[in-house]
């Protein structure tokens, strides 16, 4: 008799400080109990983030009196290992089987570097409670009995015996044939060392989380023998976070909120470049939206003509932005035709600029948008190619996987071209990669546009594509 796998949606019921539900039918988010005493330095160090907490018993009866956590780590491990201790708090032993290394500086830096996906999400502590309805993007779903996997790295081909084994349990109704084939294809191999305790003993599947506010897929294996936890994490390589703007009359000056200009010449270290409506900045917006890391930064986006590719700035220390070129023409090259021809192609636009200041504020759902959107992640979906290369076989496997981890369909799947960086154009001054910040979609526009940065230099590339 095959062990079958149960997939079980938790919606959530309220605070963990109020909501009345049973204990041991429930799941907590953001848990604060979670480590032994002399391991809560690395939360506070922010290499480990508790993101949930069970009972055992919610995954196997026979684990009852337990209490499992699922961790954030580094995205630079594969998977990590702790000790449970008292059957409720955790040990960090280590990350892909070596011990934790002593902590220095330069390697804390590092490995919070690889926290940031982590750090982004926001949520109030809650408790989750079982559902029967239909899945619902905000709730979290576990997986129990057979483990399935999103990812083929712990997966062998199965043999003719299994296969033969698995096609009569279909015909006998004790298996449902699934689109990912595992199953049919391929198996969990359980003689790989990840799945074997310090001892040799083989580690047994407790259950696989997804939640919206934990991006990625986390699995949870245990050893009896031992208590040694291992999880195992991974995120699409490639994501996309699709921030829509709700209008916002008296905005809270402690929020972060977009902003249409009402006074675009202030964007400028040399306002002639609005007045002589070559360029037009439209939105102004604080760093953090895109990356907490850019929390002291202010970013713009500017109405360039429809002939423009690219233009660059030097963001100053003020967040305004000094005009270094438009495509590889340098600002004392604008002659008068050239900017008579810039004013043709925009003058609508500064017949649209607000007598006041409109304010935006974030939201993760589109309902009541108005028509204004920012795209934030790894890259944007670019409307042409022209900084796009074909994908490489493995690229194709990781966006498939990928497309398994998001409940909801991945953007990035269907898609054959990914993001070229070694081209010129998305490099700075001095050859170095520049990071993507955020692209623009607004329904009176034409096109979108594409924000990259430099935090070495500074350099702010705005890219301007249309279909």
């Amino acid at each position: 008799m095959i062990n079958p796998r149960q997939f079980t949606s938790y919606k959530k019921a309220g605070s963990s400080d109020t909501a009345s539900v049973q204990s041991d039918r429930i799941l907590t988010s953001y848990p604060t109990e979670t480590l032994v005493e002399k391991d809560k330095k690395y939360k506070e160090q922010k290499i480990l983030i508790p993101e949930f907490s069970l009972p055992g018993s919610l995954a196997k009866p026979e684990l009852e009196g337990l209490t499992f956590h699922f961790m954030a780590f580094p995205t630079l491990f594969e998977y990590a290992d702790f000790r449970l201790i008292d059957g409720n708090k955790y040990e960090l032993l280590g990350f892909n089987g070596k011990p934790v290394p002593e902590l220095t500086s330069e390697l804390i830096d590092l490995y919070t570097e690889a926290m940031q996906v982590y750090f982004e999400q926001n949520s109030e502590p809650s408790v989750y409670s079982e559902k029967d309805t239909f899945y619902h993007k905000e709730d979290i779903t576990l997986l129990t009995g057979k483990v399935k996997w999103d990812f083929s790295t712990y997966l062998r081909q199965t043999t003719e015996v299994e296969n033969e084994s698995l096609y009569e349990l279909e015909k006998e109704g004790e298996l449902e044939y699934e689109e990912f084939d595992e199953d049919f294809n391929y198996t969990t191999d359980y003689d790989l060392p990840v799945f074997k305790d310090e001892n040799g003993n083989t580690l047994e599947f407790v259950c696989r989380l997804y939640a919206p506010n934990f991006p990625g897929s986390h699995y949870l294996f245990y050893s009896r023998e031992t208590q040694l936890v291992r999880q195992f994490s991974k995120s699409p390589r490639r994501q996309e976070h699709q921030i829509y703007f709700n209008r916002l009359e008296n905005p809270d000056p402690s929020i972060d909120v977009l902003e249409e200009i009402s006074d675009p010449s202030k964007v400028f270290t040399d306002p002639s470049y609005f007045h002589q409506m070559v360029l037009l900045p439209k939105y102004s917006f604080p760093g953090s939206i895109a990356h907490k890391k850019y929390t002291d930064l202010r970013f713009h986006f500017v109405i360039v003509p429809v002939f423009n590719t690219w233009v660059d700035f030097r963001l100053t220390e003020d967040n305004i932005y000094e005009v270094l070129c438009f495509d590889d023409q340098l600002p004392g090259d604008f002659t008068p035709e050239f900017i008579k021809r810039c004013e043709d192609n925009i003058d609508t636009y500064f017949e649209e600029i607000p007598e006041k200041t409109r304010y935006f504020i974030a939201s993760d759902t589109e309902m009541g948008y108005d028509s204004l959107l920012l795209s934030t992640g790894t890259e944007p979906i670019w409307d042409q190619a022209d900084y796009m290369r074909e994908k490489t076989e493995e690229e194709i496997q990781a966006d498939y996987d990928a497309n398994h981890m998001n409940i909801l369909s991945d953007p990035f799947q269907d898609r054959d071209y990914v993001t070229d960086y070694d081209a010129p154009e998305l490099k700075d001054e001095n050859g170095d990669t520049m990071v993507f910040i955020a692209q623009l979609y607004e329904g009176i526009l034409f096109g979108s546009y594409y924000l990259y940065y430099s935090p070495k230099t500074r350099l702010v590339r705005q890219f301007f594509q249309c279909t």
